[in-house]
């Protein structure tokens, strides 16, 4: 589904952000990329949607080498790959149902079709009696859901997670992540950059850290650190458990 070989990049000025980075990531998988800032977290997450390009090395996502299309295909590409982002990215004069059916607008849906999977993904994510709402009278935790409804709302097989918790407290980051789960264990590959240790531990998904833009570590059912978190770890067994 996602495959880097030997990726490296160098921003202008001489900063490499990534190193020699070759991972694969299965479909189905949910795997989280962390470690501190300036590791190459982020970097990755945007050479994965061709917002930047490798400086060397090759990517392919979805069965296609990224680092070769022509600039006319990356918008193709980004029909594939949800994104979800720490700053949530809404627009303003939107409705949370407009916000949501704008992302199939653009790529001509027709209304009959963008209707019922607006409905659809708004159930999903808990919002289904706040459609008419605009971003300003929501909490953090509620943008964050409208955020994560645009990014799946097509269906994508591939979702792409930038530290979609680094704004929102303890407690509203496990219900984002159980919603994130749920998208996960219905086919989704999910991809998430976080520094959230707690998230990373009570969760209990693959981990592949990054220092310097090195892969230090790709670890199965990983913690972040070895420190205990029962708090949130008991939280989130028990909603799975339900």
């Amino acid at each position: 589904m996602i495959r880097l070989r030997d990726v490296t990049k160098v921003y202008e000025g001489g900063t490499v952000a990534v190193r020699d980075v070759s991972l694969d990531i299965q479909k189905g998988e949910f795997v989280f990329l962390v470690g501190p800032s300036g590791s190459g977290k982020s970097t990755i997450i945007r050479l994965l949607l061709r917002s930047d390009s490798v400086t060397r090395g090759n990517i392919w996502v979805a069965g296609k080498d990224i680092t070769q299309l022509p600039s006319w295909k990356i918008p193709f590409l980004r029909r594939s790959v949800g994104t979800v982002f720490q700053d949530f990215k809404l627009l303003p004069n939107k409705t949370v149902t407009e916000n949501i059916a704008f992302a199939l607008e653009v790529l001509g849906r027709p209304r009959s079709v963008i209707n019922p999977q607006v409905g659809q993904v708004l159930e999903l994510v808990g919002l289904a009696d706040k459609g008419d709402r605009y971003p300003r009278q929501l909490s953090g935790g509620e943008q964050q859901r409208v955020s994560i409804a645009r990014a799946f709302v097509n269906r994508p097989p591939i979702l792409l997670a930038d530290e979609p918790t680094g704004n929102l407290d303890p407690a509203t980051s496990v219900g984002i992540m159980r919603l994130l789960d749920r998208i996960n264990r219905s086919g989704t590959t999910i991809v998430m950059a976080t520094h959230d240790h707690a998230i990373v531990d009570a969760m209990q998904r693959r981990v592949v850290q990054l220092e310097d833009g090195r892969v230090i570590r790709d670890q199965e059912s990983g913690r972040y650190e070895t420190e205990q978190v029962p708090e949130i770890e008991v939280a989130m067994t028990d909603e799975g458990a339900g």
